[in-house]
């Protein structure tokens, strides 16, 4: 296996392939638990096998949905193919069966309800998934069946295996008469060999659905033969009648779900999600909380190996990780001679794989001078601002003259919010040697730069062509 990837025990194991528990680790101690699924080695060398596996993976990558297990990784080690997934914690649909019979209990019809109701929105975002062109991938997952449905503890039911689900561009084409899937799940179309449709999704989403509000079998045998005449037949009783507690409501949706017709059945997903929809369902956290019941020791199992997989790594501190990142003296020289500047924390070499853009060398120069540029402007608006207020407190009711002006005299009246006059500033600091405002470093403020508690300012009005207003002493504490 990869280096990132470590299998720590087995999940489950099917007729084509294992899942094992195991655990993905990256840098700076990172690691998250997932599930990896590998070909049995005698079907690793396969063909046909490689390819579902192959399939699996590029037409998962497609589906992004909740009730979807998501695909992370498609890795080839030690000879054989390993498909990485997403690590649900709870367990599949079967087993819940298995350990629900085994305690003499049932599904409740809640339980039920909303595990199918998940499968259907799950299965609705296949059959409408797209490529990267937009066009529609045509996906059916021919294979809807208890083994290929997760629950967690999260209540939330997932989909998993679509290796040997019909899609475009798939590598493995299915032969003309080929049958793949569980014979007690297939449509009757399917059985046959005709082309399959969404609909045969829909009639496993039936027969589970009567399988869980009756708690047995529906099609069930050890001849095929058998099984393949009973679906065929398409003869089923009413689930409320195998079990009077089941609605009532529920009998025709079942009935219309496992249809042998196609023109009796559910055209979508979609359109049996809207009949269930009335229907009474328990919430995420009631469905989560059945999964722990029925499964509580085999969770316990597998939280042990997780925690027995953690490295020390894993327990870093913060301090040890930027430890790590600390550039080595040898690497420091190199980076000095390859660059001509001080090494960074991190440079190129410790950030592996990822490209590092450096800008040109008269990039920084020219967003220096735009910096500085900026400051400047904001100092001086900020200065400007304020003086212009404690020069309007000074000023007299009305928008008058300061006192000791003539009523004749040219004024000019401009509000405080503007900054200067084209021809000379308004209000000048009295520290300004030139009697101007600088534009070679930003004026400063009299609230900021004072050294005492007191700052000097001129206020009043200029008199165009005039002398400049007198310098007086003022205290902005006395403003606030």
């Amino acid at each position: 296996m990869s280096a990132r990837y470590t299998i720590l025990g087995t999940i489950a194991s099917g007729g084509m392939a294992r899942v094992y528990l195991g655990r993905m680790t990256g840098s700076a101690g990172f690691s998250r638990p997932v599930a990896i699924k590998r070909l049995h080695p005698e079907l690793a060398v396969q063909r046909d096998f490689v390819a579902m596996l192959v399939d699996e993976a590029r037409l998962a990558a497609h589906i992004r949905h909740t009730n979807v297990v998501d695909t992370l990784d498609l890795v080839v080690s030690d000879g054989a193919f390993s498909l990485v997934l997403e690590y649900v914690e709870g367990e599949s649909l079967s087993a819940l069966i298995r350990e629900a019979r085994a305690r003499g209990e049932t599904v409740p019809s809640p339980i039920a309800l909303a595990v199918l109701y998940g499968v259907l929105r799950g299965l609705e975002a296949a059959h409408e998934a797209r490529n990267e062109e937009g066009q529609p991938l045509g996906i059916v997952h021919r294979d809807v069946s208890p083994q290929n449905i997760l629950v967690g503890i999260d209540g939330i039911p997932r989909i998993i295996d679509f290796g040997v689900a019909k899609a475009l561009g798939r590598i493995l084409v299915t032969r003309p008469g080929e049958v793949r899937g569980k014979l007690s799940y297939m449509a009757p179309e399917q059985l046959l060999g005709r082309p399959v449709t969404r609909q045969v999704d829909v009639y496993a989403v039936g027969v589970l659905l009567w399988e869980l509000l009756v708690g047995a079998r529906l099609f069930s045998g050890d001849d095929e033969r058998v099984v393949c005449a009973a679906v065929m037949r398409g003869v089923i009783t009413p689930p409320s009648e195998a079990n009077p507690s089941v609605p009532r409501e529920l009998d025709a949706i079942v009935k219309r779900a496992t249809a042998r017709e196609l023109s009796e059945r559910y055209l979508t997903a979609r359109e049996m999600l809207g009949a269930l929809e009335s229907c009474e369902r328990a919430p995420d956290d009631e469905v989560g909380a059945w999964v722990r019941r029925l499964s509580a020791a085999r969770l316990a199992k597998r939280h042990r190996l997780l925690q027995d997989s953690v490295s020390t790594t894993d327990r870093m501190s913060i301090d040890d990780l930027l430890r790590e990142l600390e550039p080595s003296p040898a690497r420091a020289s190199a980076q000095t001679r390859e660059h001509g500047t001080r090494p960074s924390a991190v440079g190129p070499e410790s950030a592996e794989g990822v490209e590092v853009v450096r800008p040109p060398a008269n990039a920084s120069a020219g967003r220096s001078r735009r910096g500085v540029i900026a400051v400047v402007g904001a100092g001086a608006l900020v200065s400007f601002v304020l003086l212009g207020a404690v020069a309007s407190m000074r000023r007299p009711a009305g928008g008058l003259p300061a006192p000791g002006s003539s009523p004749s005299d040219e004024t000019s009246l401009v509000p405080t919010s503007v900054a200067a006059s084209a021809d000379a500033p308004l209000i000048e600091l009295a520290n300004d040697p030139a009697g101007e405002a600088s534009s070679a470093a930003p004026p400063a403020s009299p609230v900021l730069d004072r050294a005492g508690p007191t700052s000097t300012v001129t206020t009043g009005v200029r008199r165009r062509g005039g002398p400049r207003p007198r310098a007086s002493t003022v205290d902005p504490r006395s403003y606030r």
